[in-house]
């Protein structure tokens, strides 16, 4: 009858016993931010362009609330299998808080960031440079290092000189002369090439052509009056994918101003009635033409006068402040959304059609 009951004791008894039972004691999880990932590495000139995407989270996949900087560390190429943190160093670190200064955004994946490196006394006949990145979060923990990515600088051609522009009815003319020195001081090769570019405003610079420009002139017929443009142009040596090219020229800004007039309209005919005299013209052929004023004098006499005080879309007017007896001249002028007046066409003489009795 007592057998149940110390059944029941012993098997507590053994359950407590396990329960207190000690492991092993394991190190707290430390989470540390993913690297970033360089996308390009390349040189431009006397620069090294870096351009990365920051993590957006951490090792073991949770999200990242934010990257407090990104060291950049730059090393020459080593033996294989040498350790990159042992001979590398810190070349340059991007705080948080100049993130926007460095993205770029347009046609990037978010985050992107692009950073142009001076390469300075770095710039030695074969001597090829490793960099490595590496993110910090807002706790201080550190990433491990990015995949490590080389390039080997050459003395490519210093920025192409005198950027200068004409501007015309139809286009922004540029003009420039190439560099004839490197920018290790030798002689510059001939270039393959140049990229001209493009800013409207304080906006992103964009290549202007797809091809390569032969020439040292280029005629953008894509612009508006009254606009700010920013120009710039680079010397292309290899025209390979990415480009092996110059740094930038120094940046010409212009903001074209329409002072061109249209030309005066052609074709004018009159067509007498009795009471009225009637006039056509030929349409001109400007993208920017508001329209067209009619002028009249009697023969003889001095200057034209103005027959319409609003621009005539048409090219057609009816002058019916006419008298008998008296013998016109009429001419047209065109003008343009800028208020700029042609000179006045040919004139056309011609008198009120005459009653036959």
């Amino acid at each position: 009858m007592m057998k149940r009951p110390r059944v029941a004791l012993l098997a507590a008894l053994l359950c407590l016993w396990g329960c207190g039972k000690k492991g092993a004691i394991l190190p707290p999880l430390v989470r540390v931010p993913n690297p970033p990932e360089i996308l390009s590495l390349l040189q431009r000139g006397a620069h090294i362009i870096l351009e990365w995407a920051n993590p957006s989270t951490y090792a073991d996949g949770r999200p990242l609330p934010g990257v407090a900087r990104v060291e950049v560390w730059r090393a020459d190429a080593g033996p294989e299998g040498a350790a990159f943190e042992s001979r590398a160093s810190i070349l340059a670190v991007v705080r948080r808080s100049e993130f926007p200064r460095f993205r770029i955004d347009e046609g990037m994946p978010p985050g992107t960031m692009r950073l142009s490196l001076a390469l300075g006394s770095d710039l030695s006949a074969g001597r090829a440079l490793v960099f490595g990145l590496r993110a910090v979060d807002t706790e201080q923990r550190k990433s491990p290092f990015s995949a490590l990515r080389g390039v080997r600088p050459k003395p490519l051609p210093l920025p192409p000189l005198g950027l200068k522009a004409d501007i015309g009815p139809d286009a922004v003319t540029l003009y420039w002369e190439p560099s004839r020195e490197n920018i290790d001081g030798s002689p510059a090769v001939e270039p393959a090439g140049f990229r001209v570019f493009r800013a409207e405003g304080d906006g992103p610079l964009r290549p202007l052509t797809v091809s390569l420009v032969g020439e040292t002139t280029y005629h953008d017929r894509e612009f508006t009056f009254g606009r700010t443009y920013r120009y710039v142009v680079r010397a292309v040596v290899a025209a390979e994918e990415p480009p092996v090219e110059s740094d930038d020229s120094p940046v010409l800004e212009v903001t074209p101003r329409d002072i061109f007039p249209p030309a005066p309209p052609a074709g004018l005919t009159t067509l007498p009635g009795e009471d009225f005299i009637s006039l056509v013209w030929d349409p001109g052929i400007e993208k920017d033409l508001a329209g067209y004023r009619v002028w009249r004098r009697e023969e003889g006499s001095g200057d034209f006068r103005l027959l319409n005080t609003d621009l005539l879309s048409e090219t057609s007017f009816i002058d019916r402040a006419v008298e008998k007896g008296k013998r016109y001249e009429y001419a047209i002028s065109a003008e343009d959304r800028a208020g700029n007046r042609s000179r006045l066409s040919d004139g056309v003489f011609d008198s009120l059609r005459t009653t036959r009795s």
